[in-house]
């Protein structure tokens, strides 16, 4: 039976899409909470399969609670169930690794296939021996979905794929670091790395702060986003 939990602040929502769950074979709702803090207080006590998430609640939004998620290292699937539709909003879930997007209102039908496909997806990752290129694409739709969205979100603000992974990828490697030095470091145009930077900070894969650099005059620093507390 796969532990479900709904994070959702309508109470009527909640429960259609409790209902709608319950639909579907081998899930079962054990909990709903309408605010993210509270949700993310029961999943480190609780193990939980596969959580239900709108995007928009009092105290924190949905991305956020995404990445406290993810910058946490708890290993849990999410659907999000919302109603924006706003191209903006899909691509920031996109990196911490959504595996479907449901529009409210939703129908069941809707809600029982993503959750067939969430057990289908399951059982073979579950399984042992060696997988056909079928089950393996099964496995992999969701993840190579997500990184043509990337990819696409990328270049529409002229930005490269292969550049932005050698940056983030350096920049991990730093405590700290300026687009100066980083520009230096990989040989490009300091124009050019501070358009991946400022686009990361917005993605919220690296936190800047001002410090002070050579000479002791204020500079940008750059790093890794670490976890929770680089939200508040």
């Amino acid at each position: 039976m796969y532990r479900v939990i709904i994070v959702e602040d309508e109470p009527d929502t909640a429960k259609i899409t409790k209902a709608a769950i319950e639909k579907a074979p081998d899930f079962q709702v054990k909990a709903i909470f309408s605010n993210g803090e509270e949700a993310l207080n029961y999943i480190w006590l609780n193990p939980v399969d596969l959580i239900l998430l709108d995007l928009f609640m009092p105290q924190m939004s949905g991305t956020e609670f995404l990445y406290r998620l993810r910058k946490e290292d708890i290993p849990v699937d999410v659907i999000v169930v919302t109603a924006s539709s706003d191209v903006e909003q899909v691509r920031d879930v996109l990196p911490f690794g959504v595996i479907d997007y449901l529009l409210k209102p939703f129908s069941t039908n809707r809600m029982v296939e993503t959750l067939l496909k969430f057990d289908q997806r399951r059982r073979i990752i579950n399984s042992t021996g060696r997988l056909n290129q079928s089950e393996i694409d099964a496995v992999f739709a969701n993840r190579l979905a997500s990184e043509e969205a990337l990819v696409v979100a990328l270049r529409e603000k002229g930005l490269q794929k292969q550049l932005y992974d050698l940056l983030l990828n350096r920049i991990r490697q730093e405590t700290a670091i300026t687009a100066d030095l980083l520009a230096q470091a990989l040989s490009l145009p300091k124009v050019t790395v501070q358009r991946y930077l400022n686009y990361m900070v917005e993605q919220h894969e690296i936190v800047s702060r001002i410090e002070s650099g050579l000479g002791g005059r204020p500079a940008v620093f750059y790093r890794a986003a670490l976890g929770k507390e680089e939200l508040k």
